[in-house]
């Protein structure tokens, strides 16, 4: 293997980030993807986001979307009710339970952040995010730009 591509380093950050995900939100019973989904709805008004609204902020598509909606909504995180705005539509609203764990998916996220970038300084972290955010915005500036306004209240400075 040729270890020297920057693709295969990328690669080797994203399988630490899914370990590292693995072992902070397991035992809280969350996954990666439900954990990004749950903070998606907290920083949005309540019980206006849509499922096509996930699945287009995440480039998701809709049969993983509604799976993962149906896991949070047995584990009694969140409620599909009829959007006011369009009857033939549903929004996802937050339970009771789930918004009482905001301030734990903060936490979640410090810890992921942690993990990740234990062996860098504050300037290597700094000039990571510049050239990744150079390299993707740059190239997919409408796809991605709304990704990084979110993403460090998502996870500080961790884009995994």
């Amino acid at each position: 293997m040729n270890r020297d591509k920057i693709a295969i380093w990328l690669k080797f950050v994203n399988l630490e980030c899914d370990k590292l995900s693995v072992e902070v939100l397991e035992p809280h019973g969350l996954t990666l993807t439900q954990y990004k989904i749950l903070k998606f709805l907290l920083i949005n008004p309540q019980c206006t986001i849509r499922q096509v609204d996930i699945e287009e902020y995440f480039y998701i598509r809709n049969p993983t979307v509604t799976r993962i909606l149906q896991n949070l909504e047995k584990k009694g995180l969140i409620e599909r009710r009829t959007n006011p705005q369009d009857s033939r539509s549903k929004v996802i609203c937050l339970t009771d339970k789930a918004t009482a764990m905001k301030n734990l998916l903060y936490q979640l996220g410090e810890e992921l952040e942690e993990k990740l970038t234990k062996n860098l300084t504050p300037k290597d972290k700094t000039e990571l995010l510049r050239l990744i955010e150079k390299n993707i915005i740059l190239k997919r500036r409408s796809r991605y730009a709304k990704y990084f306004a979110f993403r460090s209240w998502l996870y500080g400075n961790v884009a995994c």
